[in-house]
């Protein structure tokens, strides 16, 4: 194919596609309106925290103030002696350990002069009753007299120290480098170069286990990008639970958090997506089974009657501010797409899409926000943080990642859509089925429903955090007629319809 035949947003997208790995951070976008910015300035302008659909900031905001995990510093090391192994003793359990050997000796001309005269002693003796007369060359004393390791002499008694299971038990721990918080997590560098991320959870035991045999299910079926957890002491238990809190540490990849502004390192995200949905799917964990999420409609129906009671809330309120007008002026056009979103959802190819996939059910990220992908320096990405993992539709991560991309962009267009969905279809291809559901995702107003709901159940009492609220649904609102044109162009390209 010739690539100066190609659109001109077709050969953008193309060029970022075929761009080495080396320039992959840079960000060559120059923002819509006014002068050009660099990422700073960019970042200083939207520090505010921006809702996601699941409640928090959204992967696409610049970093917030550093969040420091709870404890200090010992407890992260208290902890870490507590959560590794102690290294494996070399020696036998029931036996007594070899005594070490003696350090070899150079020998010199003297000592091969003293060992003749040593012999000719010995044979004296021996031929003789009488004791051996003195030589007038000195013998070498011998080499120390090897004890046990577990006996030392002091003051002419011997003091048997315990066992030797017991003493590694208790004495010999993984000595521990660094610990740093990064992030409300505890980064740790251990002496043989080993790094882990240590972290608080609210999570349950078994969700635990349910994470770390998944988990370690996928690296044995070749999925090596991701971040496994780490077990504990008898290398059972993926969890610590010390003081009444519980802890889990999981490897610590290398790389950068992922630029979403960016159409290679987006394409790289639905990449190794694809290849995590690939590769776990048919999974049976044992034991515990997580709460599947195909139960799309009803989860997108409670959404929208939530809209539905809040619109009656905010037009029976007698005052009304500023987000209660930003709301109502759009409260219309958000039950359109919320009844348009569901009656795609009723399509005869989504709902015989979901019934596949129930019966042959793959795992879902659920959380595929910027921190939680890591770009390697080679160039793929690689996912950690899977504290909300389960069964369900691909399609879920697919729509979060798009969503987040148009976010990180500034804009809705069907250009910024295109790389991961190509990236995505060289990995697995998706179903008309599919094409349909994550058109139906996003079409629903996600992001609306989020800065409504978090408004109004949790009202500012600060007038900063008002203005703040009136700002980010302005930008929202400011993006919906991009949106509705993309959703458009996504329908007629995309689905085929209309």
């Amino acid at each position: 194919m010739d690539k100066q035949s190609l659109p001109p947003w077709l050969r953008q997208v193309w060029h970022e596609l075929t761009t080495p790995p080396a320039v992959l951070h840079q960000n060559r976008r120059s923002p819509r309106h006014g002068t050009p910015r660099n990422d700073q300035s960019r970042d200083n302008e939207r520090a505010e925290t921006v809702a996601r659909d699941d409640g928090e900031e959204s992967p696409t905001d610049p970093p917030t103030a550093a969040q420091r995990p709870p404890g200090s510093t010992k407890t992260a090391e208290r902890l870490t002696r507590k959560y590794f192994v102690p290294r494996p003793s070399k020696l036998p359990t029931k036996t007594k350990p070899r005594p070490r050997k003696a350090a070899k000796r150079t020998f010199r001309s003297t000592d091969s002069a003293r060992m003749r005269t040593d012999r000719s002693v010995i044979q004296t003796a021996q031929s003789s009753s009488a004791p051996a007369p003195q030589s007038t060359t000195p013998v070498p004393a011998r080499a120390h007299t090897l004890r046990s390791a577990f006996t030392e002499e002091k003051g002419g008694h011997a003091l048997r120290a315990p066992d030797s299971a017991a003493a590694q038990a208790t004495a010999y721990y993984e000595r521990i480098r660094s610990v740093e918080s990064v992030h409300g997590i505890w980064r740790i560098v251990t002496n043989d170069g080993r790094v882990i991320a240590l972290k608080e959870t609210r999570l349950a035991p078994e969700r635990i286990r349910f994470m770390a045999d998944a988990l370690d299910e996928l690296h044995r079926r070749g999925f090596a990008h991701i971040a496994r957890i780490v077990r504990t002491r008898q290398g059972k238990d993926p969890y610590l639970i010390d003081q009444g809190r519980t802890y889990y540490a999981s490897e610590w990849l290398p790389g950068h958090c992922v630029q979403y502004g960016s159409t290679k390192q987006l394409g790289a995200a639905a990449r190794t997506l694809a290849r995590f949905h690939e590769k776990s799917c048919d999974y049976e964990p044992s034991g515990y089974q997580p709460p599947h999420a195909f139960h799309v409609f009803e989860q997108l129906l409670n959404r929208k009657q939530t809209l539905d009671q809040l619109q009656k809330q905010v037009e029976e309120k007698s005052s009304k501010d500023s987000f209660d007008e930003l709301c109502l002026s759009f409260f219309p056009r958000a039950a359109i797409h919320s009844t348009e979103s569901l009656s795609l959802l009723k399509l005869p190819d989504v709902e015989t899409h979901l019934k596949q996939s129930l019966n042959h059910p793959g795992l879902c990220h659920l959380d595929v926000t910027r921190r939680n992908v890591i770009m390697h320096p080679a160039g793929h990405a690689q996912l950690i943080d899977f504290d909300l993992m389960t069964f369900a539709p691909r399609a879920l991560d697919l729509s979060h990642l798009i969503r987040r991309g148009m976010q990180a962009h500034g804009t809705w267009t069907s250009e910024i859509a295109i790389a991961p969905l190509i990236s995505y279809n060289r990995v697995r291809p998706l179903t008309q089925g599919e094409y349909l559901l994550l058109e139906a995702l996003l079409t629903f107003p996600h992001r609306f429903w989020r800065l409504a709901q978090n408004h109004y159940t949790n009202p500012p009492s600060k007038p900063d955090d008002l203005h703040q609220h009136v700002t980010q649904m302005e930008d929202t609102l400011t993006l919906e007629q991009e949106r509705a044109t993309f959703l458009q162009t996504f329908s007629r390209q995309v689905t085929r319809r209309g």
